[in-house]
């Protein structure tokens, strides 16, 4: 999978990727975790837990200078990540006119919290920090306590499946985030699970993470859902609700619930790092915050493509009327078995929806000779078998005594009726229609076009436009040439 990094949000320190050789030259415990080869090149084995555990320590303490223990039996953040939701935060939060200090909820902090760590070291917010488990609570409080931050992060010990309705009780936050466990059970964990794209290569980490971290009955949709209607009861009391996503068709079902619960307005995002993509999903019920306006990071520096220029080519209006011409043309499409419908008529433009239902205008020279040879078969199997139906009749009328006709085969006057021999023009033209004659209704559209003619004194411009910026506009240059062929033995 190609690397996301250039997706990545404009702010985030890591679009360009860490220096190994550095960090490993400024911190010794980094420094046994990575491997120089012959050309200098210093690499990191990502299969290996200390070595990852080290990194997101080693840019914690280097960029953020917090230092923070990381189980190795429970979730290692990767840091691009991480900061990857707090500035899609930081712009989230921008639509709320407040002078106050910010206040957020991390729900599920874990054992390394993370998130409230960056957010209060970064950007000195509140930040109350929920976990369901004991063990990772009790760390998070040690890593808060260890950085000097308890001044700004609470972390809360709290049962199992509470989000948001035990906690937020009558005060107000600014904003909640979640990083919610993706899977519904420990057989998705699997990298050959069946519902992971064949063609998708395997997961380049490691597994770093406690079970009850990453999985939970139902998935994330289930847990998502559940804070969603939770987000209905507290109302405005958060003023904006967020959370992570780890699948992408998670989105579909979620956002449809945002809409039956009448949210005010909802936002969704890409957290691009690495050769990894998460999902983000916000909402809020204050009328006064349109979370729509919050432009997308993940695609500020997508490349647009450029335009197709259409396929143009002039024709001089010599000989030939305005008029004349457009009719030689619309004919041309009509040999061609095309529909065309106008879409425009003024004095100086007209234009035209064309649909092909089939190719009928590539090879017409090899198909002409085919056309002909096969022409010319009938008709030489026609002859043998009349003159053999003729022969049979002239036997038969020597030999019935009681035919009428007193004339005998020498004395006969009458002439045989040969079938009149079409031309050539008229054998292509009824082998062709008989082979290419497509009912309009119902039938697949093969491609589709616009073509545009523009009139002018002396002269018309024509240009063929295809409808499908990814392809086939081979297919409007051989149409032209076409088009060129035939106008020429016209005029």
């Amino acid at each position: 999978m190609m690397a996301v990094n250039k997706y990545m949000h404009p702010r985030n320190i890591y679009k360009s990727p860490p220096d190994f050789k550095q960090l490993a030259l400024e911190f010794p415990d980094f420094r046994q975790y990575v491997k120089q080869d012959i050309t200098g090149k210093v690499t990191l084995d990502f299969k290996d837990i200390k070595a990852l555990r080290s990194l997101s320590c080693t840019l914690l303490k280097k960029d953020f200078d917090l230092s923070v223990n990381i189980p190795l039996n429970k979730l290692i953040p990767t840091i691009p990540l991480r900061l990857n939701y707090i500035l899609w935060l930081e712009d989230l939060l921008s639509f709320i006119k407040t002078e106050e200090q910010v206040r957020g909820i991390d729900i599920g902090t874990g054992a390394s919290c993370v998130y409230p760590l960056l957010a209060a070291r970064k950007n000195n917010w509140f930040m109350l920090a929920t976990e369901v488990d004991e063990a990772s609570a009790t760390i998070a409080r040690s890593n808060v306590e260890e950085n000097k931050l308890l001044n700004l992060i609470t972390v809360l010990k709290v049962e199992k499946d509470c989000l948001l309705q035990e906690v937020v009780h009558d005060e107000e936050y600014d904003f909640c985030m979640c990083n919610p466990p993706f899977f519904g059970s420990t057989q998705e964990l699997h990298p050959s699970f069946k519902s992971r794209n064949l063609s998708r290569p395997k997961p380049k980490n490691s597994f770093c993470a406690s079970v009850n971290e990453v999985v939970v009955q139902g998935g994330e949709i289930d847990f998502i859902t559940r804070l969603i209607n939770e987000s209905k009861q507290l109302g405005k009391k958060v003023k904006i609700y967020t959370t992570m996503m780890g699948h992408k068709r998670s989105l579909p079902q979620l956002k449809k619930l945002l809409r039956e619960a009448k949210v005010c307005s909802f936002k969704d995002t890409e957290f691009c790092q690495g050769n990894t993509t998460r999902w983000g999903l916000a909402w809020t019920f204050c009328e006064d915050i349109d979370l729509k306006k919050c432009y997308d990071p993940s695609k500020l520096h997508e490349r647009k493509p450029k335009p197709n220029t259409p396929v143009m080519h002039e024709i001089h209006l010599q000989e030939i009327n305005e008029g004349e011409f457009i009719n030689v043309l619309l004919k041309l499409f009509e040999g061609l078995q095309m529909g065309v419908e106008e879409v425009t008529r003024n004095k100086s433009v007209r234009r035209y929806f064309i649909s092909a239902f089939s190719n009928t205008w590539s090879n017409q020279r090899r198909k002409r000779r085919k056309q002909l040879r096969e022409a010319g078969d009938s008709l030489r199997e026609a002859g043998d078998s009349l003159d053999s139906i003729e022969e049979s009749k002239n036997d038969k009328e020597l030999s019935d005594e009681d035919s009428r006709s007193p004339i005998s085969v020498e004395g006969c006057e009458c002439e045989m009726k040969r079938p009149i021999k079409r031309t050539n023009e008229d054998n292509i033209e009824g082998a062709f229609l008989k082979k290419l004659k497509i009912s309009e209704d119902g039938a697949a559209v093969f491609f589709k076009f616009i073509a545009t003619v523009r009139l002018q004194e002396s002269a018309a411009w024509l240009e063929l436009d295809t409808l499908d910026r990814n392809g086939k506009r081979d297919y409007l240059h051989q149409i032209l040439q076409y088009i060129k062929n035939n106008m020429r033995t016209t005029e």
